[in-house]
């Protein structure tokens, strides 16, 4: 059988010389240890913005976020308008150092410029990782669990923005308790990540997202109500407890499934978080099969198309602002949640 084609001439012919000349090295250009401390002696813009943000982020390093805040504040002054990225870097450093240093209002409004530059989800969660440790600290109840819902919408396959939800709803359900009951154990069992919470109406904002509008929730604590009230109370409690069962049991699940891929301190770090959970939920007083039939509604997504294969998840969720439309906290809650009530009710 004879071919239909033939090969060119060239093809045989001798290669050009593609490697360098025999007994030539290559020396590579080494920098001594930290040697953007020396004194600067040049000119150049970019030069002199790279020093300072190393010097910035040994600052950091070292924990002295005065220091830090200042030589971040001294390179952003240099950094050109058209240089969105280093700008945006130094800024959330900046915000980052006044969180460290108890101004969070500082820090806020720092945030809030930042806002205005998004331009995708990758912007957008840095963002609201921010804005949920500010309101951290500040204490806004209502602020917090938006980003943390929001944040999940955006990576719904990290275990770390669930068990954080979780902590923040059963923050809620405790101090739904501590009102009906204010005595000094139950003052103590708030030592959360919230730390310690107070009855308010950030409470009744959150909980009156997501119940019927004809059923008025206020703690018991606060306002002395009627029968009906009181039957609230007790029901939005015991829905925020499975709430953070629910998100405390995600998180489970995903630190189990890419388990798989974790060696030395990684697996010890994974198991611990696992460990925590479990006794999270043991304290809950939460029963086997609650947990089971949980279990089965909060996996089911790890089942679709995004699991490749044991312990691969494909956690690629980059996209622009204007194909991504942020769910509101009901819809949050009717995503996830929903299914879940119906079915421990029947």
């Amino acid at each position: 059988m004879e071919c239909d084609f033939c090969f060119e001439d060239s093809v045989f012919s001798e290669t050009r010389e593609r490697t360098s000349q025999t007994g030539l090295t290559y020396t590579a250009k080494q920098c001594e240890p930290r040697w953007f401390n020396e004194d600067l002696n040049t000119e150049d813009l970019v030069e002199v913005n790279t020093v300072l943000k190393f010097r910035a982020d040994l600052s950091y390093r070292q924990e002295d976020f005065e220091k830090a805040f200042n030589e971040y504040s001294d390179c952003f002054a240099l950094i050109p308008p058209a240089n969105n990225a280093m700008r945006r870097d130094v800024q959330e450093s900046q915000a980052r150092c006044l969180i460290h240093l108890g101004k969070y209002m500082e820090a806020l409004e720092i945030v809030e410029k930042l806002t205005k530059g998004v331009s995708n989800t990758d912007h957008l969660t840095g963002i609201l990782q921010l804005q949920a440790t500010i309101h951290n600290h500040l204490g806004n109840l209502q602020e917090e669990v938006s980003c943390l819902q929001q944040l999940i919408s955006l990576h719904s396959l990290n275990a770390q923005f669930w068990i954080s939800l979780a902590e923040s709803y059963m923050s809620l359900f405790l101090s739904i308790a501590n009102c009906k009951d204010p005595s000094p154990r139950s003052s103590l069992c708030l030592q959360t990540s919230l730390g310690t919470l107070q009855c308010t109406n950030d409470i009744a904002r959150i909980m009156n997202s997501t119940i019927s509008t004809d059923c008025n929730f206020v703690p018991a604590h606060c306002n002395k109500g009627d029968e009906k009230t009181s039957l609230a109370v007790r029901a939005n409690r015991e829905q925020l407890r499975m709430w953070s069962c629910a998100s405390f049991i995600r998180a489970r699940l995903l630190l189990q499934f890419i388990q798989p891929q974790h060696a030395s301190f990684l697996l010890e770090s994974n198991l611990k978080s696992q460990e925590q959970i479990e006794k999270q939920l043991e304290k809950v007083g939460l029963l086997e099969e609650h947990k089971i039939l949980i279990a089965e509604v909060m996996g089911e997504d790890l089942l679709a198309e995004r699991t490749k294969e044991e312990g691969q998840i494909d956690t690629k969720t980059t996209q622009t602002l204007t194909s991504f439309i942020m769910p509101s906290d009901t819809e949050f809650k009717v995503r996830w949640f929903q299914k879940m009530n119906t079915l421990l009710v029947e």
